[in-house]
């Protein structure tokens, strides 16, 4: 028996399979929330090429693939809904049945192991409440940055009284905005930022 037999007889191991789809579709999904790395996609494609292969060898159930692969969608949903863990339950029931379809009982053959799909399935609840919640609130702070840093220049209007050096609020390029000044500010003057600090602009009056 060549290398290639050996590597083939691997992959077509139920485990083996089960594994790189649940690899590859994690990886796709950090892939989707954050674009540009590149390593995540490479991971993703090889990961998800050996789960194809496998899965076609193994003759796997198309409807446990559907559903393994639903059960990522909603975990990633649940990231960006306020369920509170609804759709991760959700998503954790889809995987845990999809698991239990995916490789049809066959005489002789090798199975899946229960403890195993126990231990992605707790994995993945783990993943989508930890994991994915902070790179969402990543980027999220990230895209908050960037509105920040764009704004500087721009010109806005006084909402609340501000005093020197202390926080008040703006409208600011259609938003409304903490800002601090040097000097007082009544409501309805025109002010220009100058600069940032965190989320807090620094302003100032615009004078004639």
């Amino acid at each position: 028996m060549d290398i290639g037999q050996q590597l083939m007889m691997f992959i077509a191991n139920p485990n083996v399979a089960y594994l790189a789809l649940i690899v590859g579709l994690l990886m796709l999904v950090v892939a989707v929330t954050t674009p540009g790395t590149g390593f995540a996609e490479v991971i993703a494609v090889i990961a998800l090429a050996v789960a194809v292969i496998g899965l076609v060898q193994l003759e796997a159930n198309l409807a446990g693939v559907v559903l393994i692969v639903a059960s990522f969608i909603l975990f990633a949903l649940d990231v960006t809904q306020t369920s509170h863990g609804a759709l991760t339950l959700g998503g954790a029931a889809a995987l845990v049945i999809g698991s239990l379809l995916l490789f049809p009982a066959q005489e002789g053959g090798s199975a899946l192991s229960i403890w195993l799909v126990v231990a992605v399935t707790l994995l993945m609840i783990g993943v989508s409440l930890v994991f994915f919640s902070a790179l969402m609130r990543w980027r999220n702070q990230r895209r908050v940055d960037n509105a920040a840093q764009d704004v500087v220049g721009q010109r806005g209007i006084v909402k609340t009284s501000v005093a020197p050096l202390s926080n008040a609020t703006a409208q600011i390029a259609g938003q409304l905005w903490f800002v601090v000044a040097d000097e007082a500010l009544g409501p309805g003057v025109e002010i220009e930022v100058i600069g940032r600090d965190g989320l807090t602009l620094k302003v100032k009056k615009i004078t004639a």
